[in-house]
């Protein structure tokens, strides 16, 4: 029971910063810190912070056999290089609604992945849940300058398309990293995850970060930019591969659909977003969608 509402307090908790992220993280983000500076000195403080904090606590550290290291490699580009890059390239130039809605199409891209490499069958809910999810990211996609001229917050096709490959990335990461997550403990997969992270992100954003202007930065600056590092980028990407060891990937999942209705009350209540009707329909198709996929599954 302890561990239970742990896992779920968890959840609730990286729900909550990553529906504050859409919002937070454009208060820096493009005007001060370009998005491939902003995620390489995420994934190298997060990398010295996990490798720092390991030994402390965990004496009887696993050794990670070449084989492993490998396959955590391939996992890092999913999920932290890749899936970071295109997000935050995608944010820059996407409202914090649109990119908030377009991330909860994961569950859709994680059935699609077990259809074509699984074989997994597809049934009626299945085959529906995809279509209805997929049209609706579509449309949320296309409609990018009409809700802008409507007086939506600026936001274009091409952030929006970043922020669902970005989705499709991480699909396939929480499809890879379950047999890591149920082979070692969690600090351990994840410092190799942001040791790789860090050499596959260099080449992208090295450049961009010698050219911050860290005189500019005020306290709402500085407050955005550590509550991404720390509270993005270490406590909730910890939080959330805890629970995925200590519960299903289909209960971390379920906490998705919290993250868009989180981020569009923080951008609509701090005045960095307005709500459209038609984001609310395409929204609509896109939630009925993943219900469908998830009912599927179980």
């Amino acid at each position: 029971m302890k561990t239970r509402l742990l896992v779920h307090g968890s959840l609730l908790l990286t729900a909550l910063f990553y529906g504050a992220s859409f919002t937070v993280a454009k208060e820096v983000m493009p005007k001060l810190i370009q998005p491939q500076a902003f995620i390489l000195f995420r994934v190298l403080i997060a990398c010295a912070f996990f490798w720092a904090v390991h030994p402390l606590v965990q004496r009887n550290r696993p050794t990670v056999p070449l084989r492993d290291l490998g396959y955590l490699a391939i996992c890092a580009f999913f999920g932290v290089a890749g899936n970071m890059l295109l997000f935050f390239k995608g944010l820059a130039i996407s409202s914090p609604i649109n990119a908030s809605v377009i991330m909860i199409t994961t569950p859709i891209f994680i059935l699609a992945f077990a259809a074509v490499y699984l074989k997994e069958k597809l049934n009626w809910k299945k085959l529906t849940g995809i279509a209805l999810g997929t049209t609706g990211a579509l449309l949320l996609i296309l409609s990018a300058e009409s809700v802008f001229a409507r007086g939506g917050t600026y936001n274009s096709r091409l952030g929006n398309l970043f922020i669902m490959l970005n989705a499709m990335l991480f699909a396939v990461y929480l499809v890879l990293i379950k047999p890591m997550m149920a082979k070692y403990d969690t600090f351990t997969v994840v410092k190799w995850l942001f040791l790789f992270g860090s050499v596959l992100v260099l080449p992208f954003g090295l450049r961009d970060s010698l050219k911050v202007p860290w005189h500019q930065f005020d306290t709402a600056a500085w407050a955005a930019f550590w509550f991404i590092i720390i509270g993005i980028s270490i406590l909730a990407y910890w939080l959330n591969a805890w629970a995925l060891k200590h519960t299903r990937a289909s209960v971390v999942g379920t906490y998705i659909y919290l993250q868009p209705l989180l981020a569009t009350f923080i951008a609509v209540w701090s005045g960095r977003d307005k709500l459209l009707p038609e984001q609310v329909f395409y929204g609509f198709l896109i939630f009925t969608g993943v219900y469908l996929v998830s009912e599927a599954k179980k």
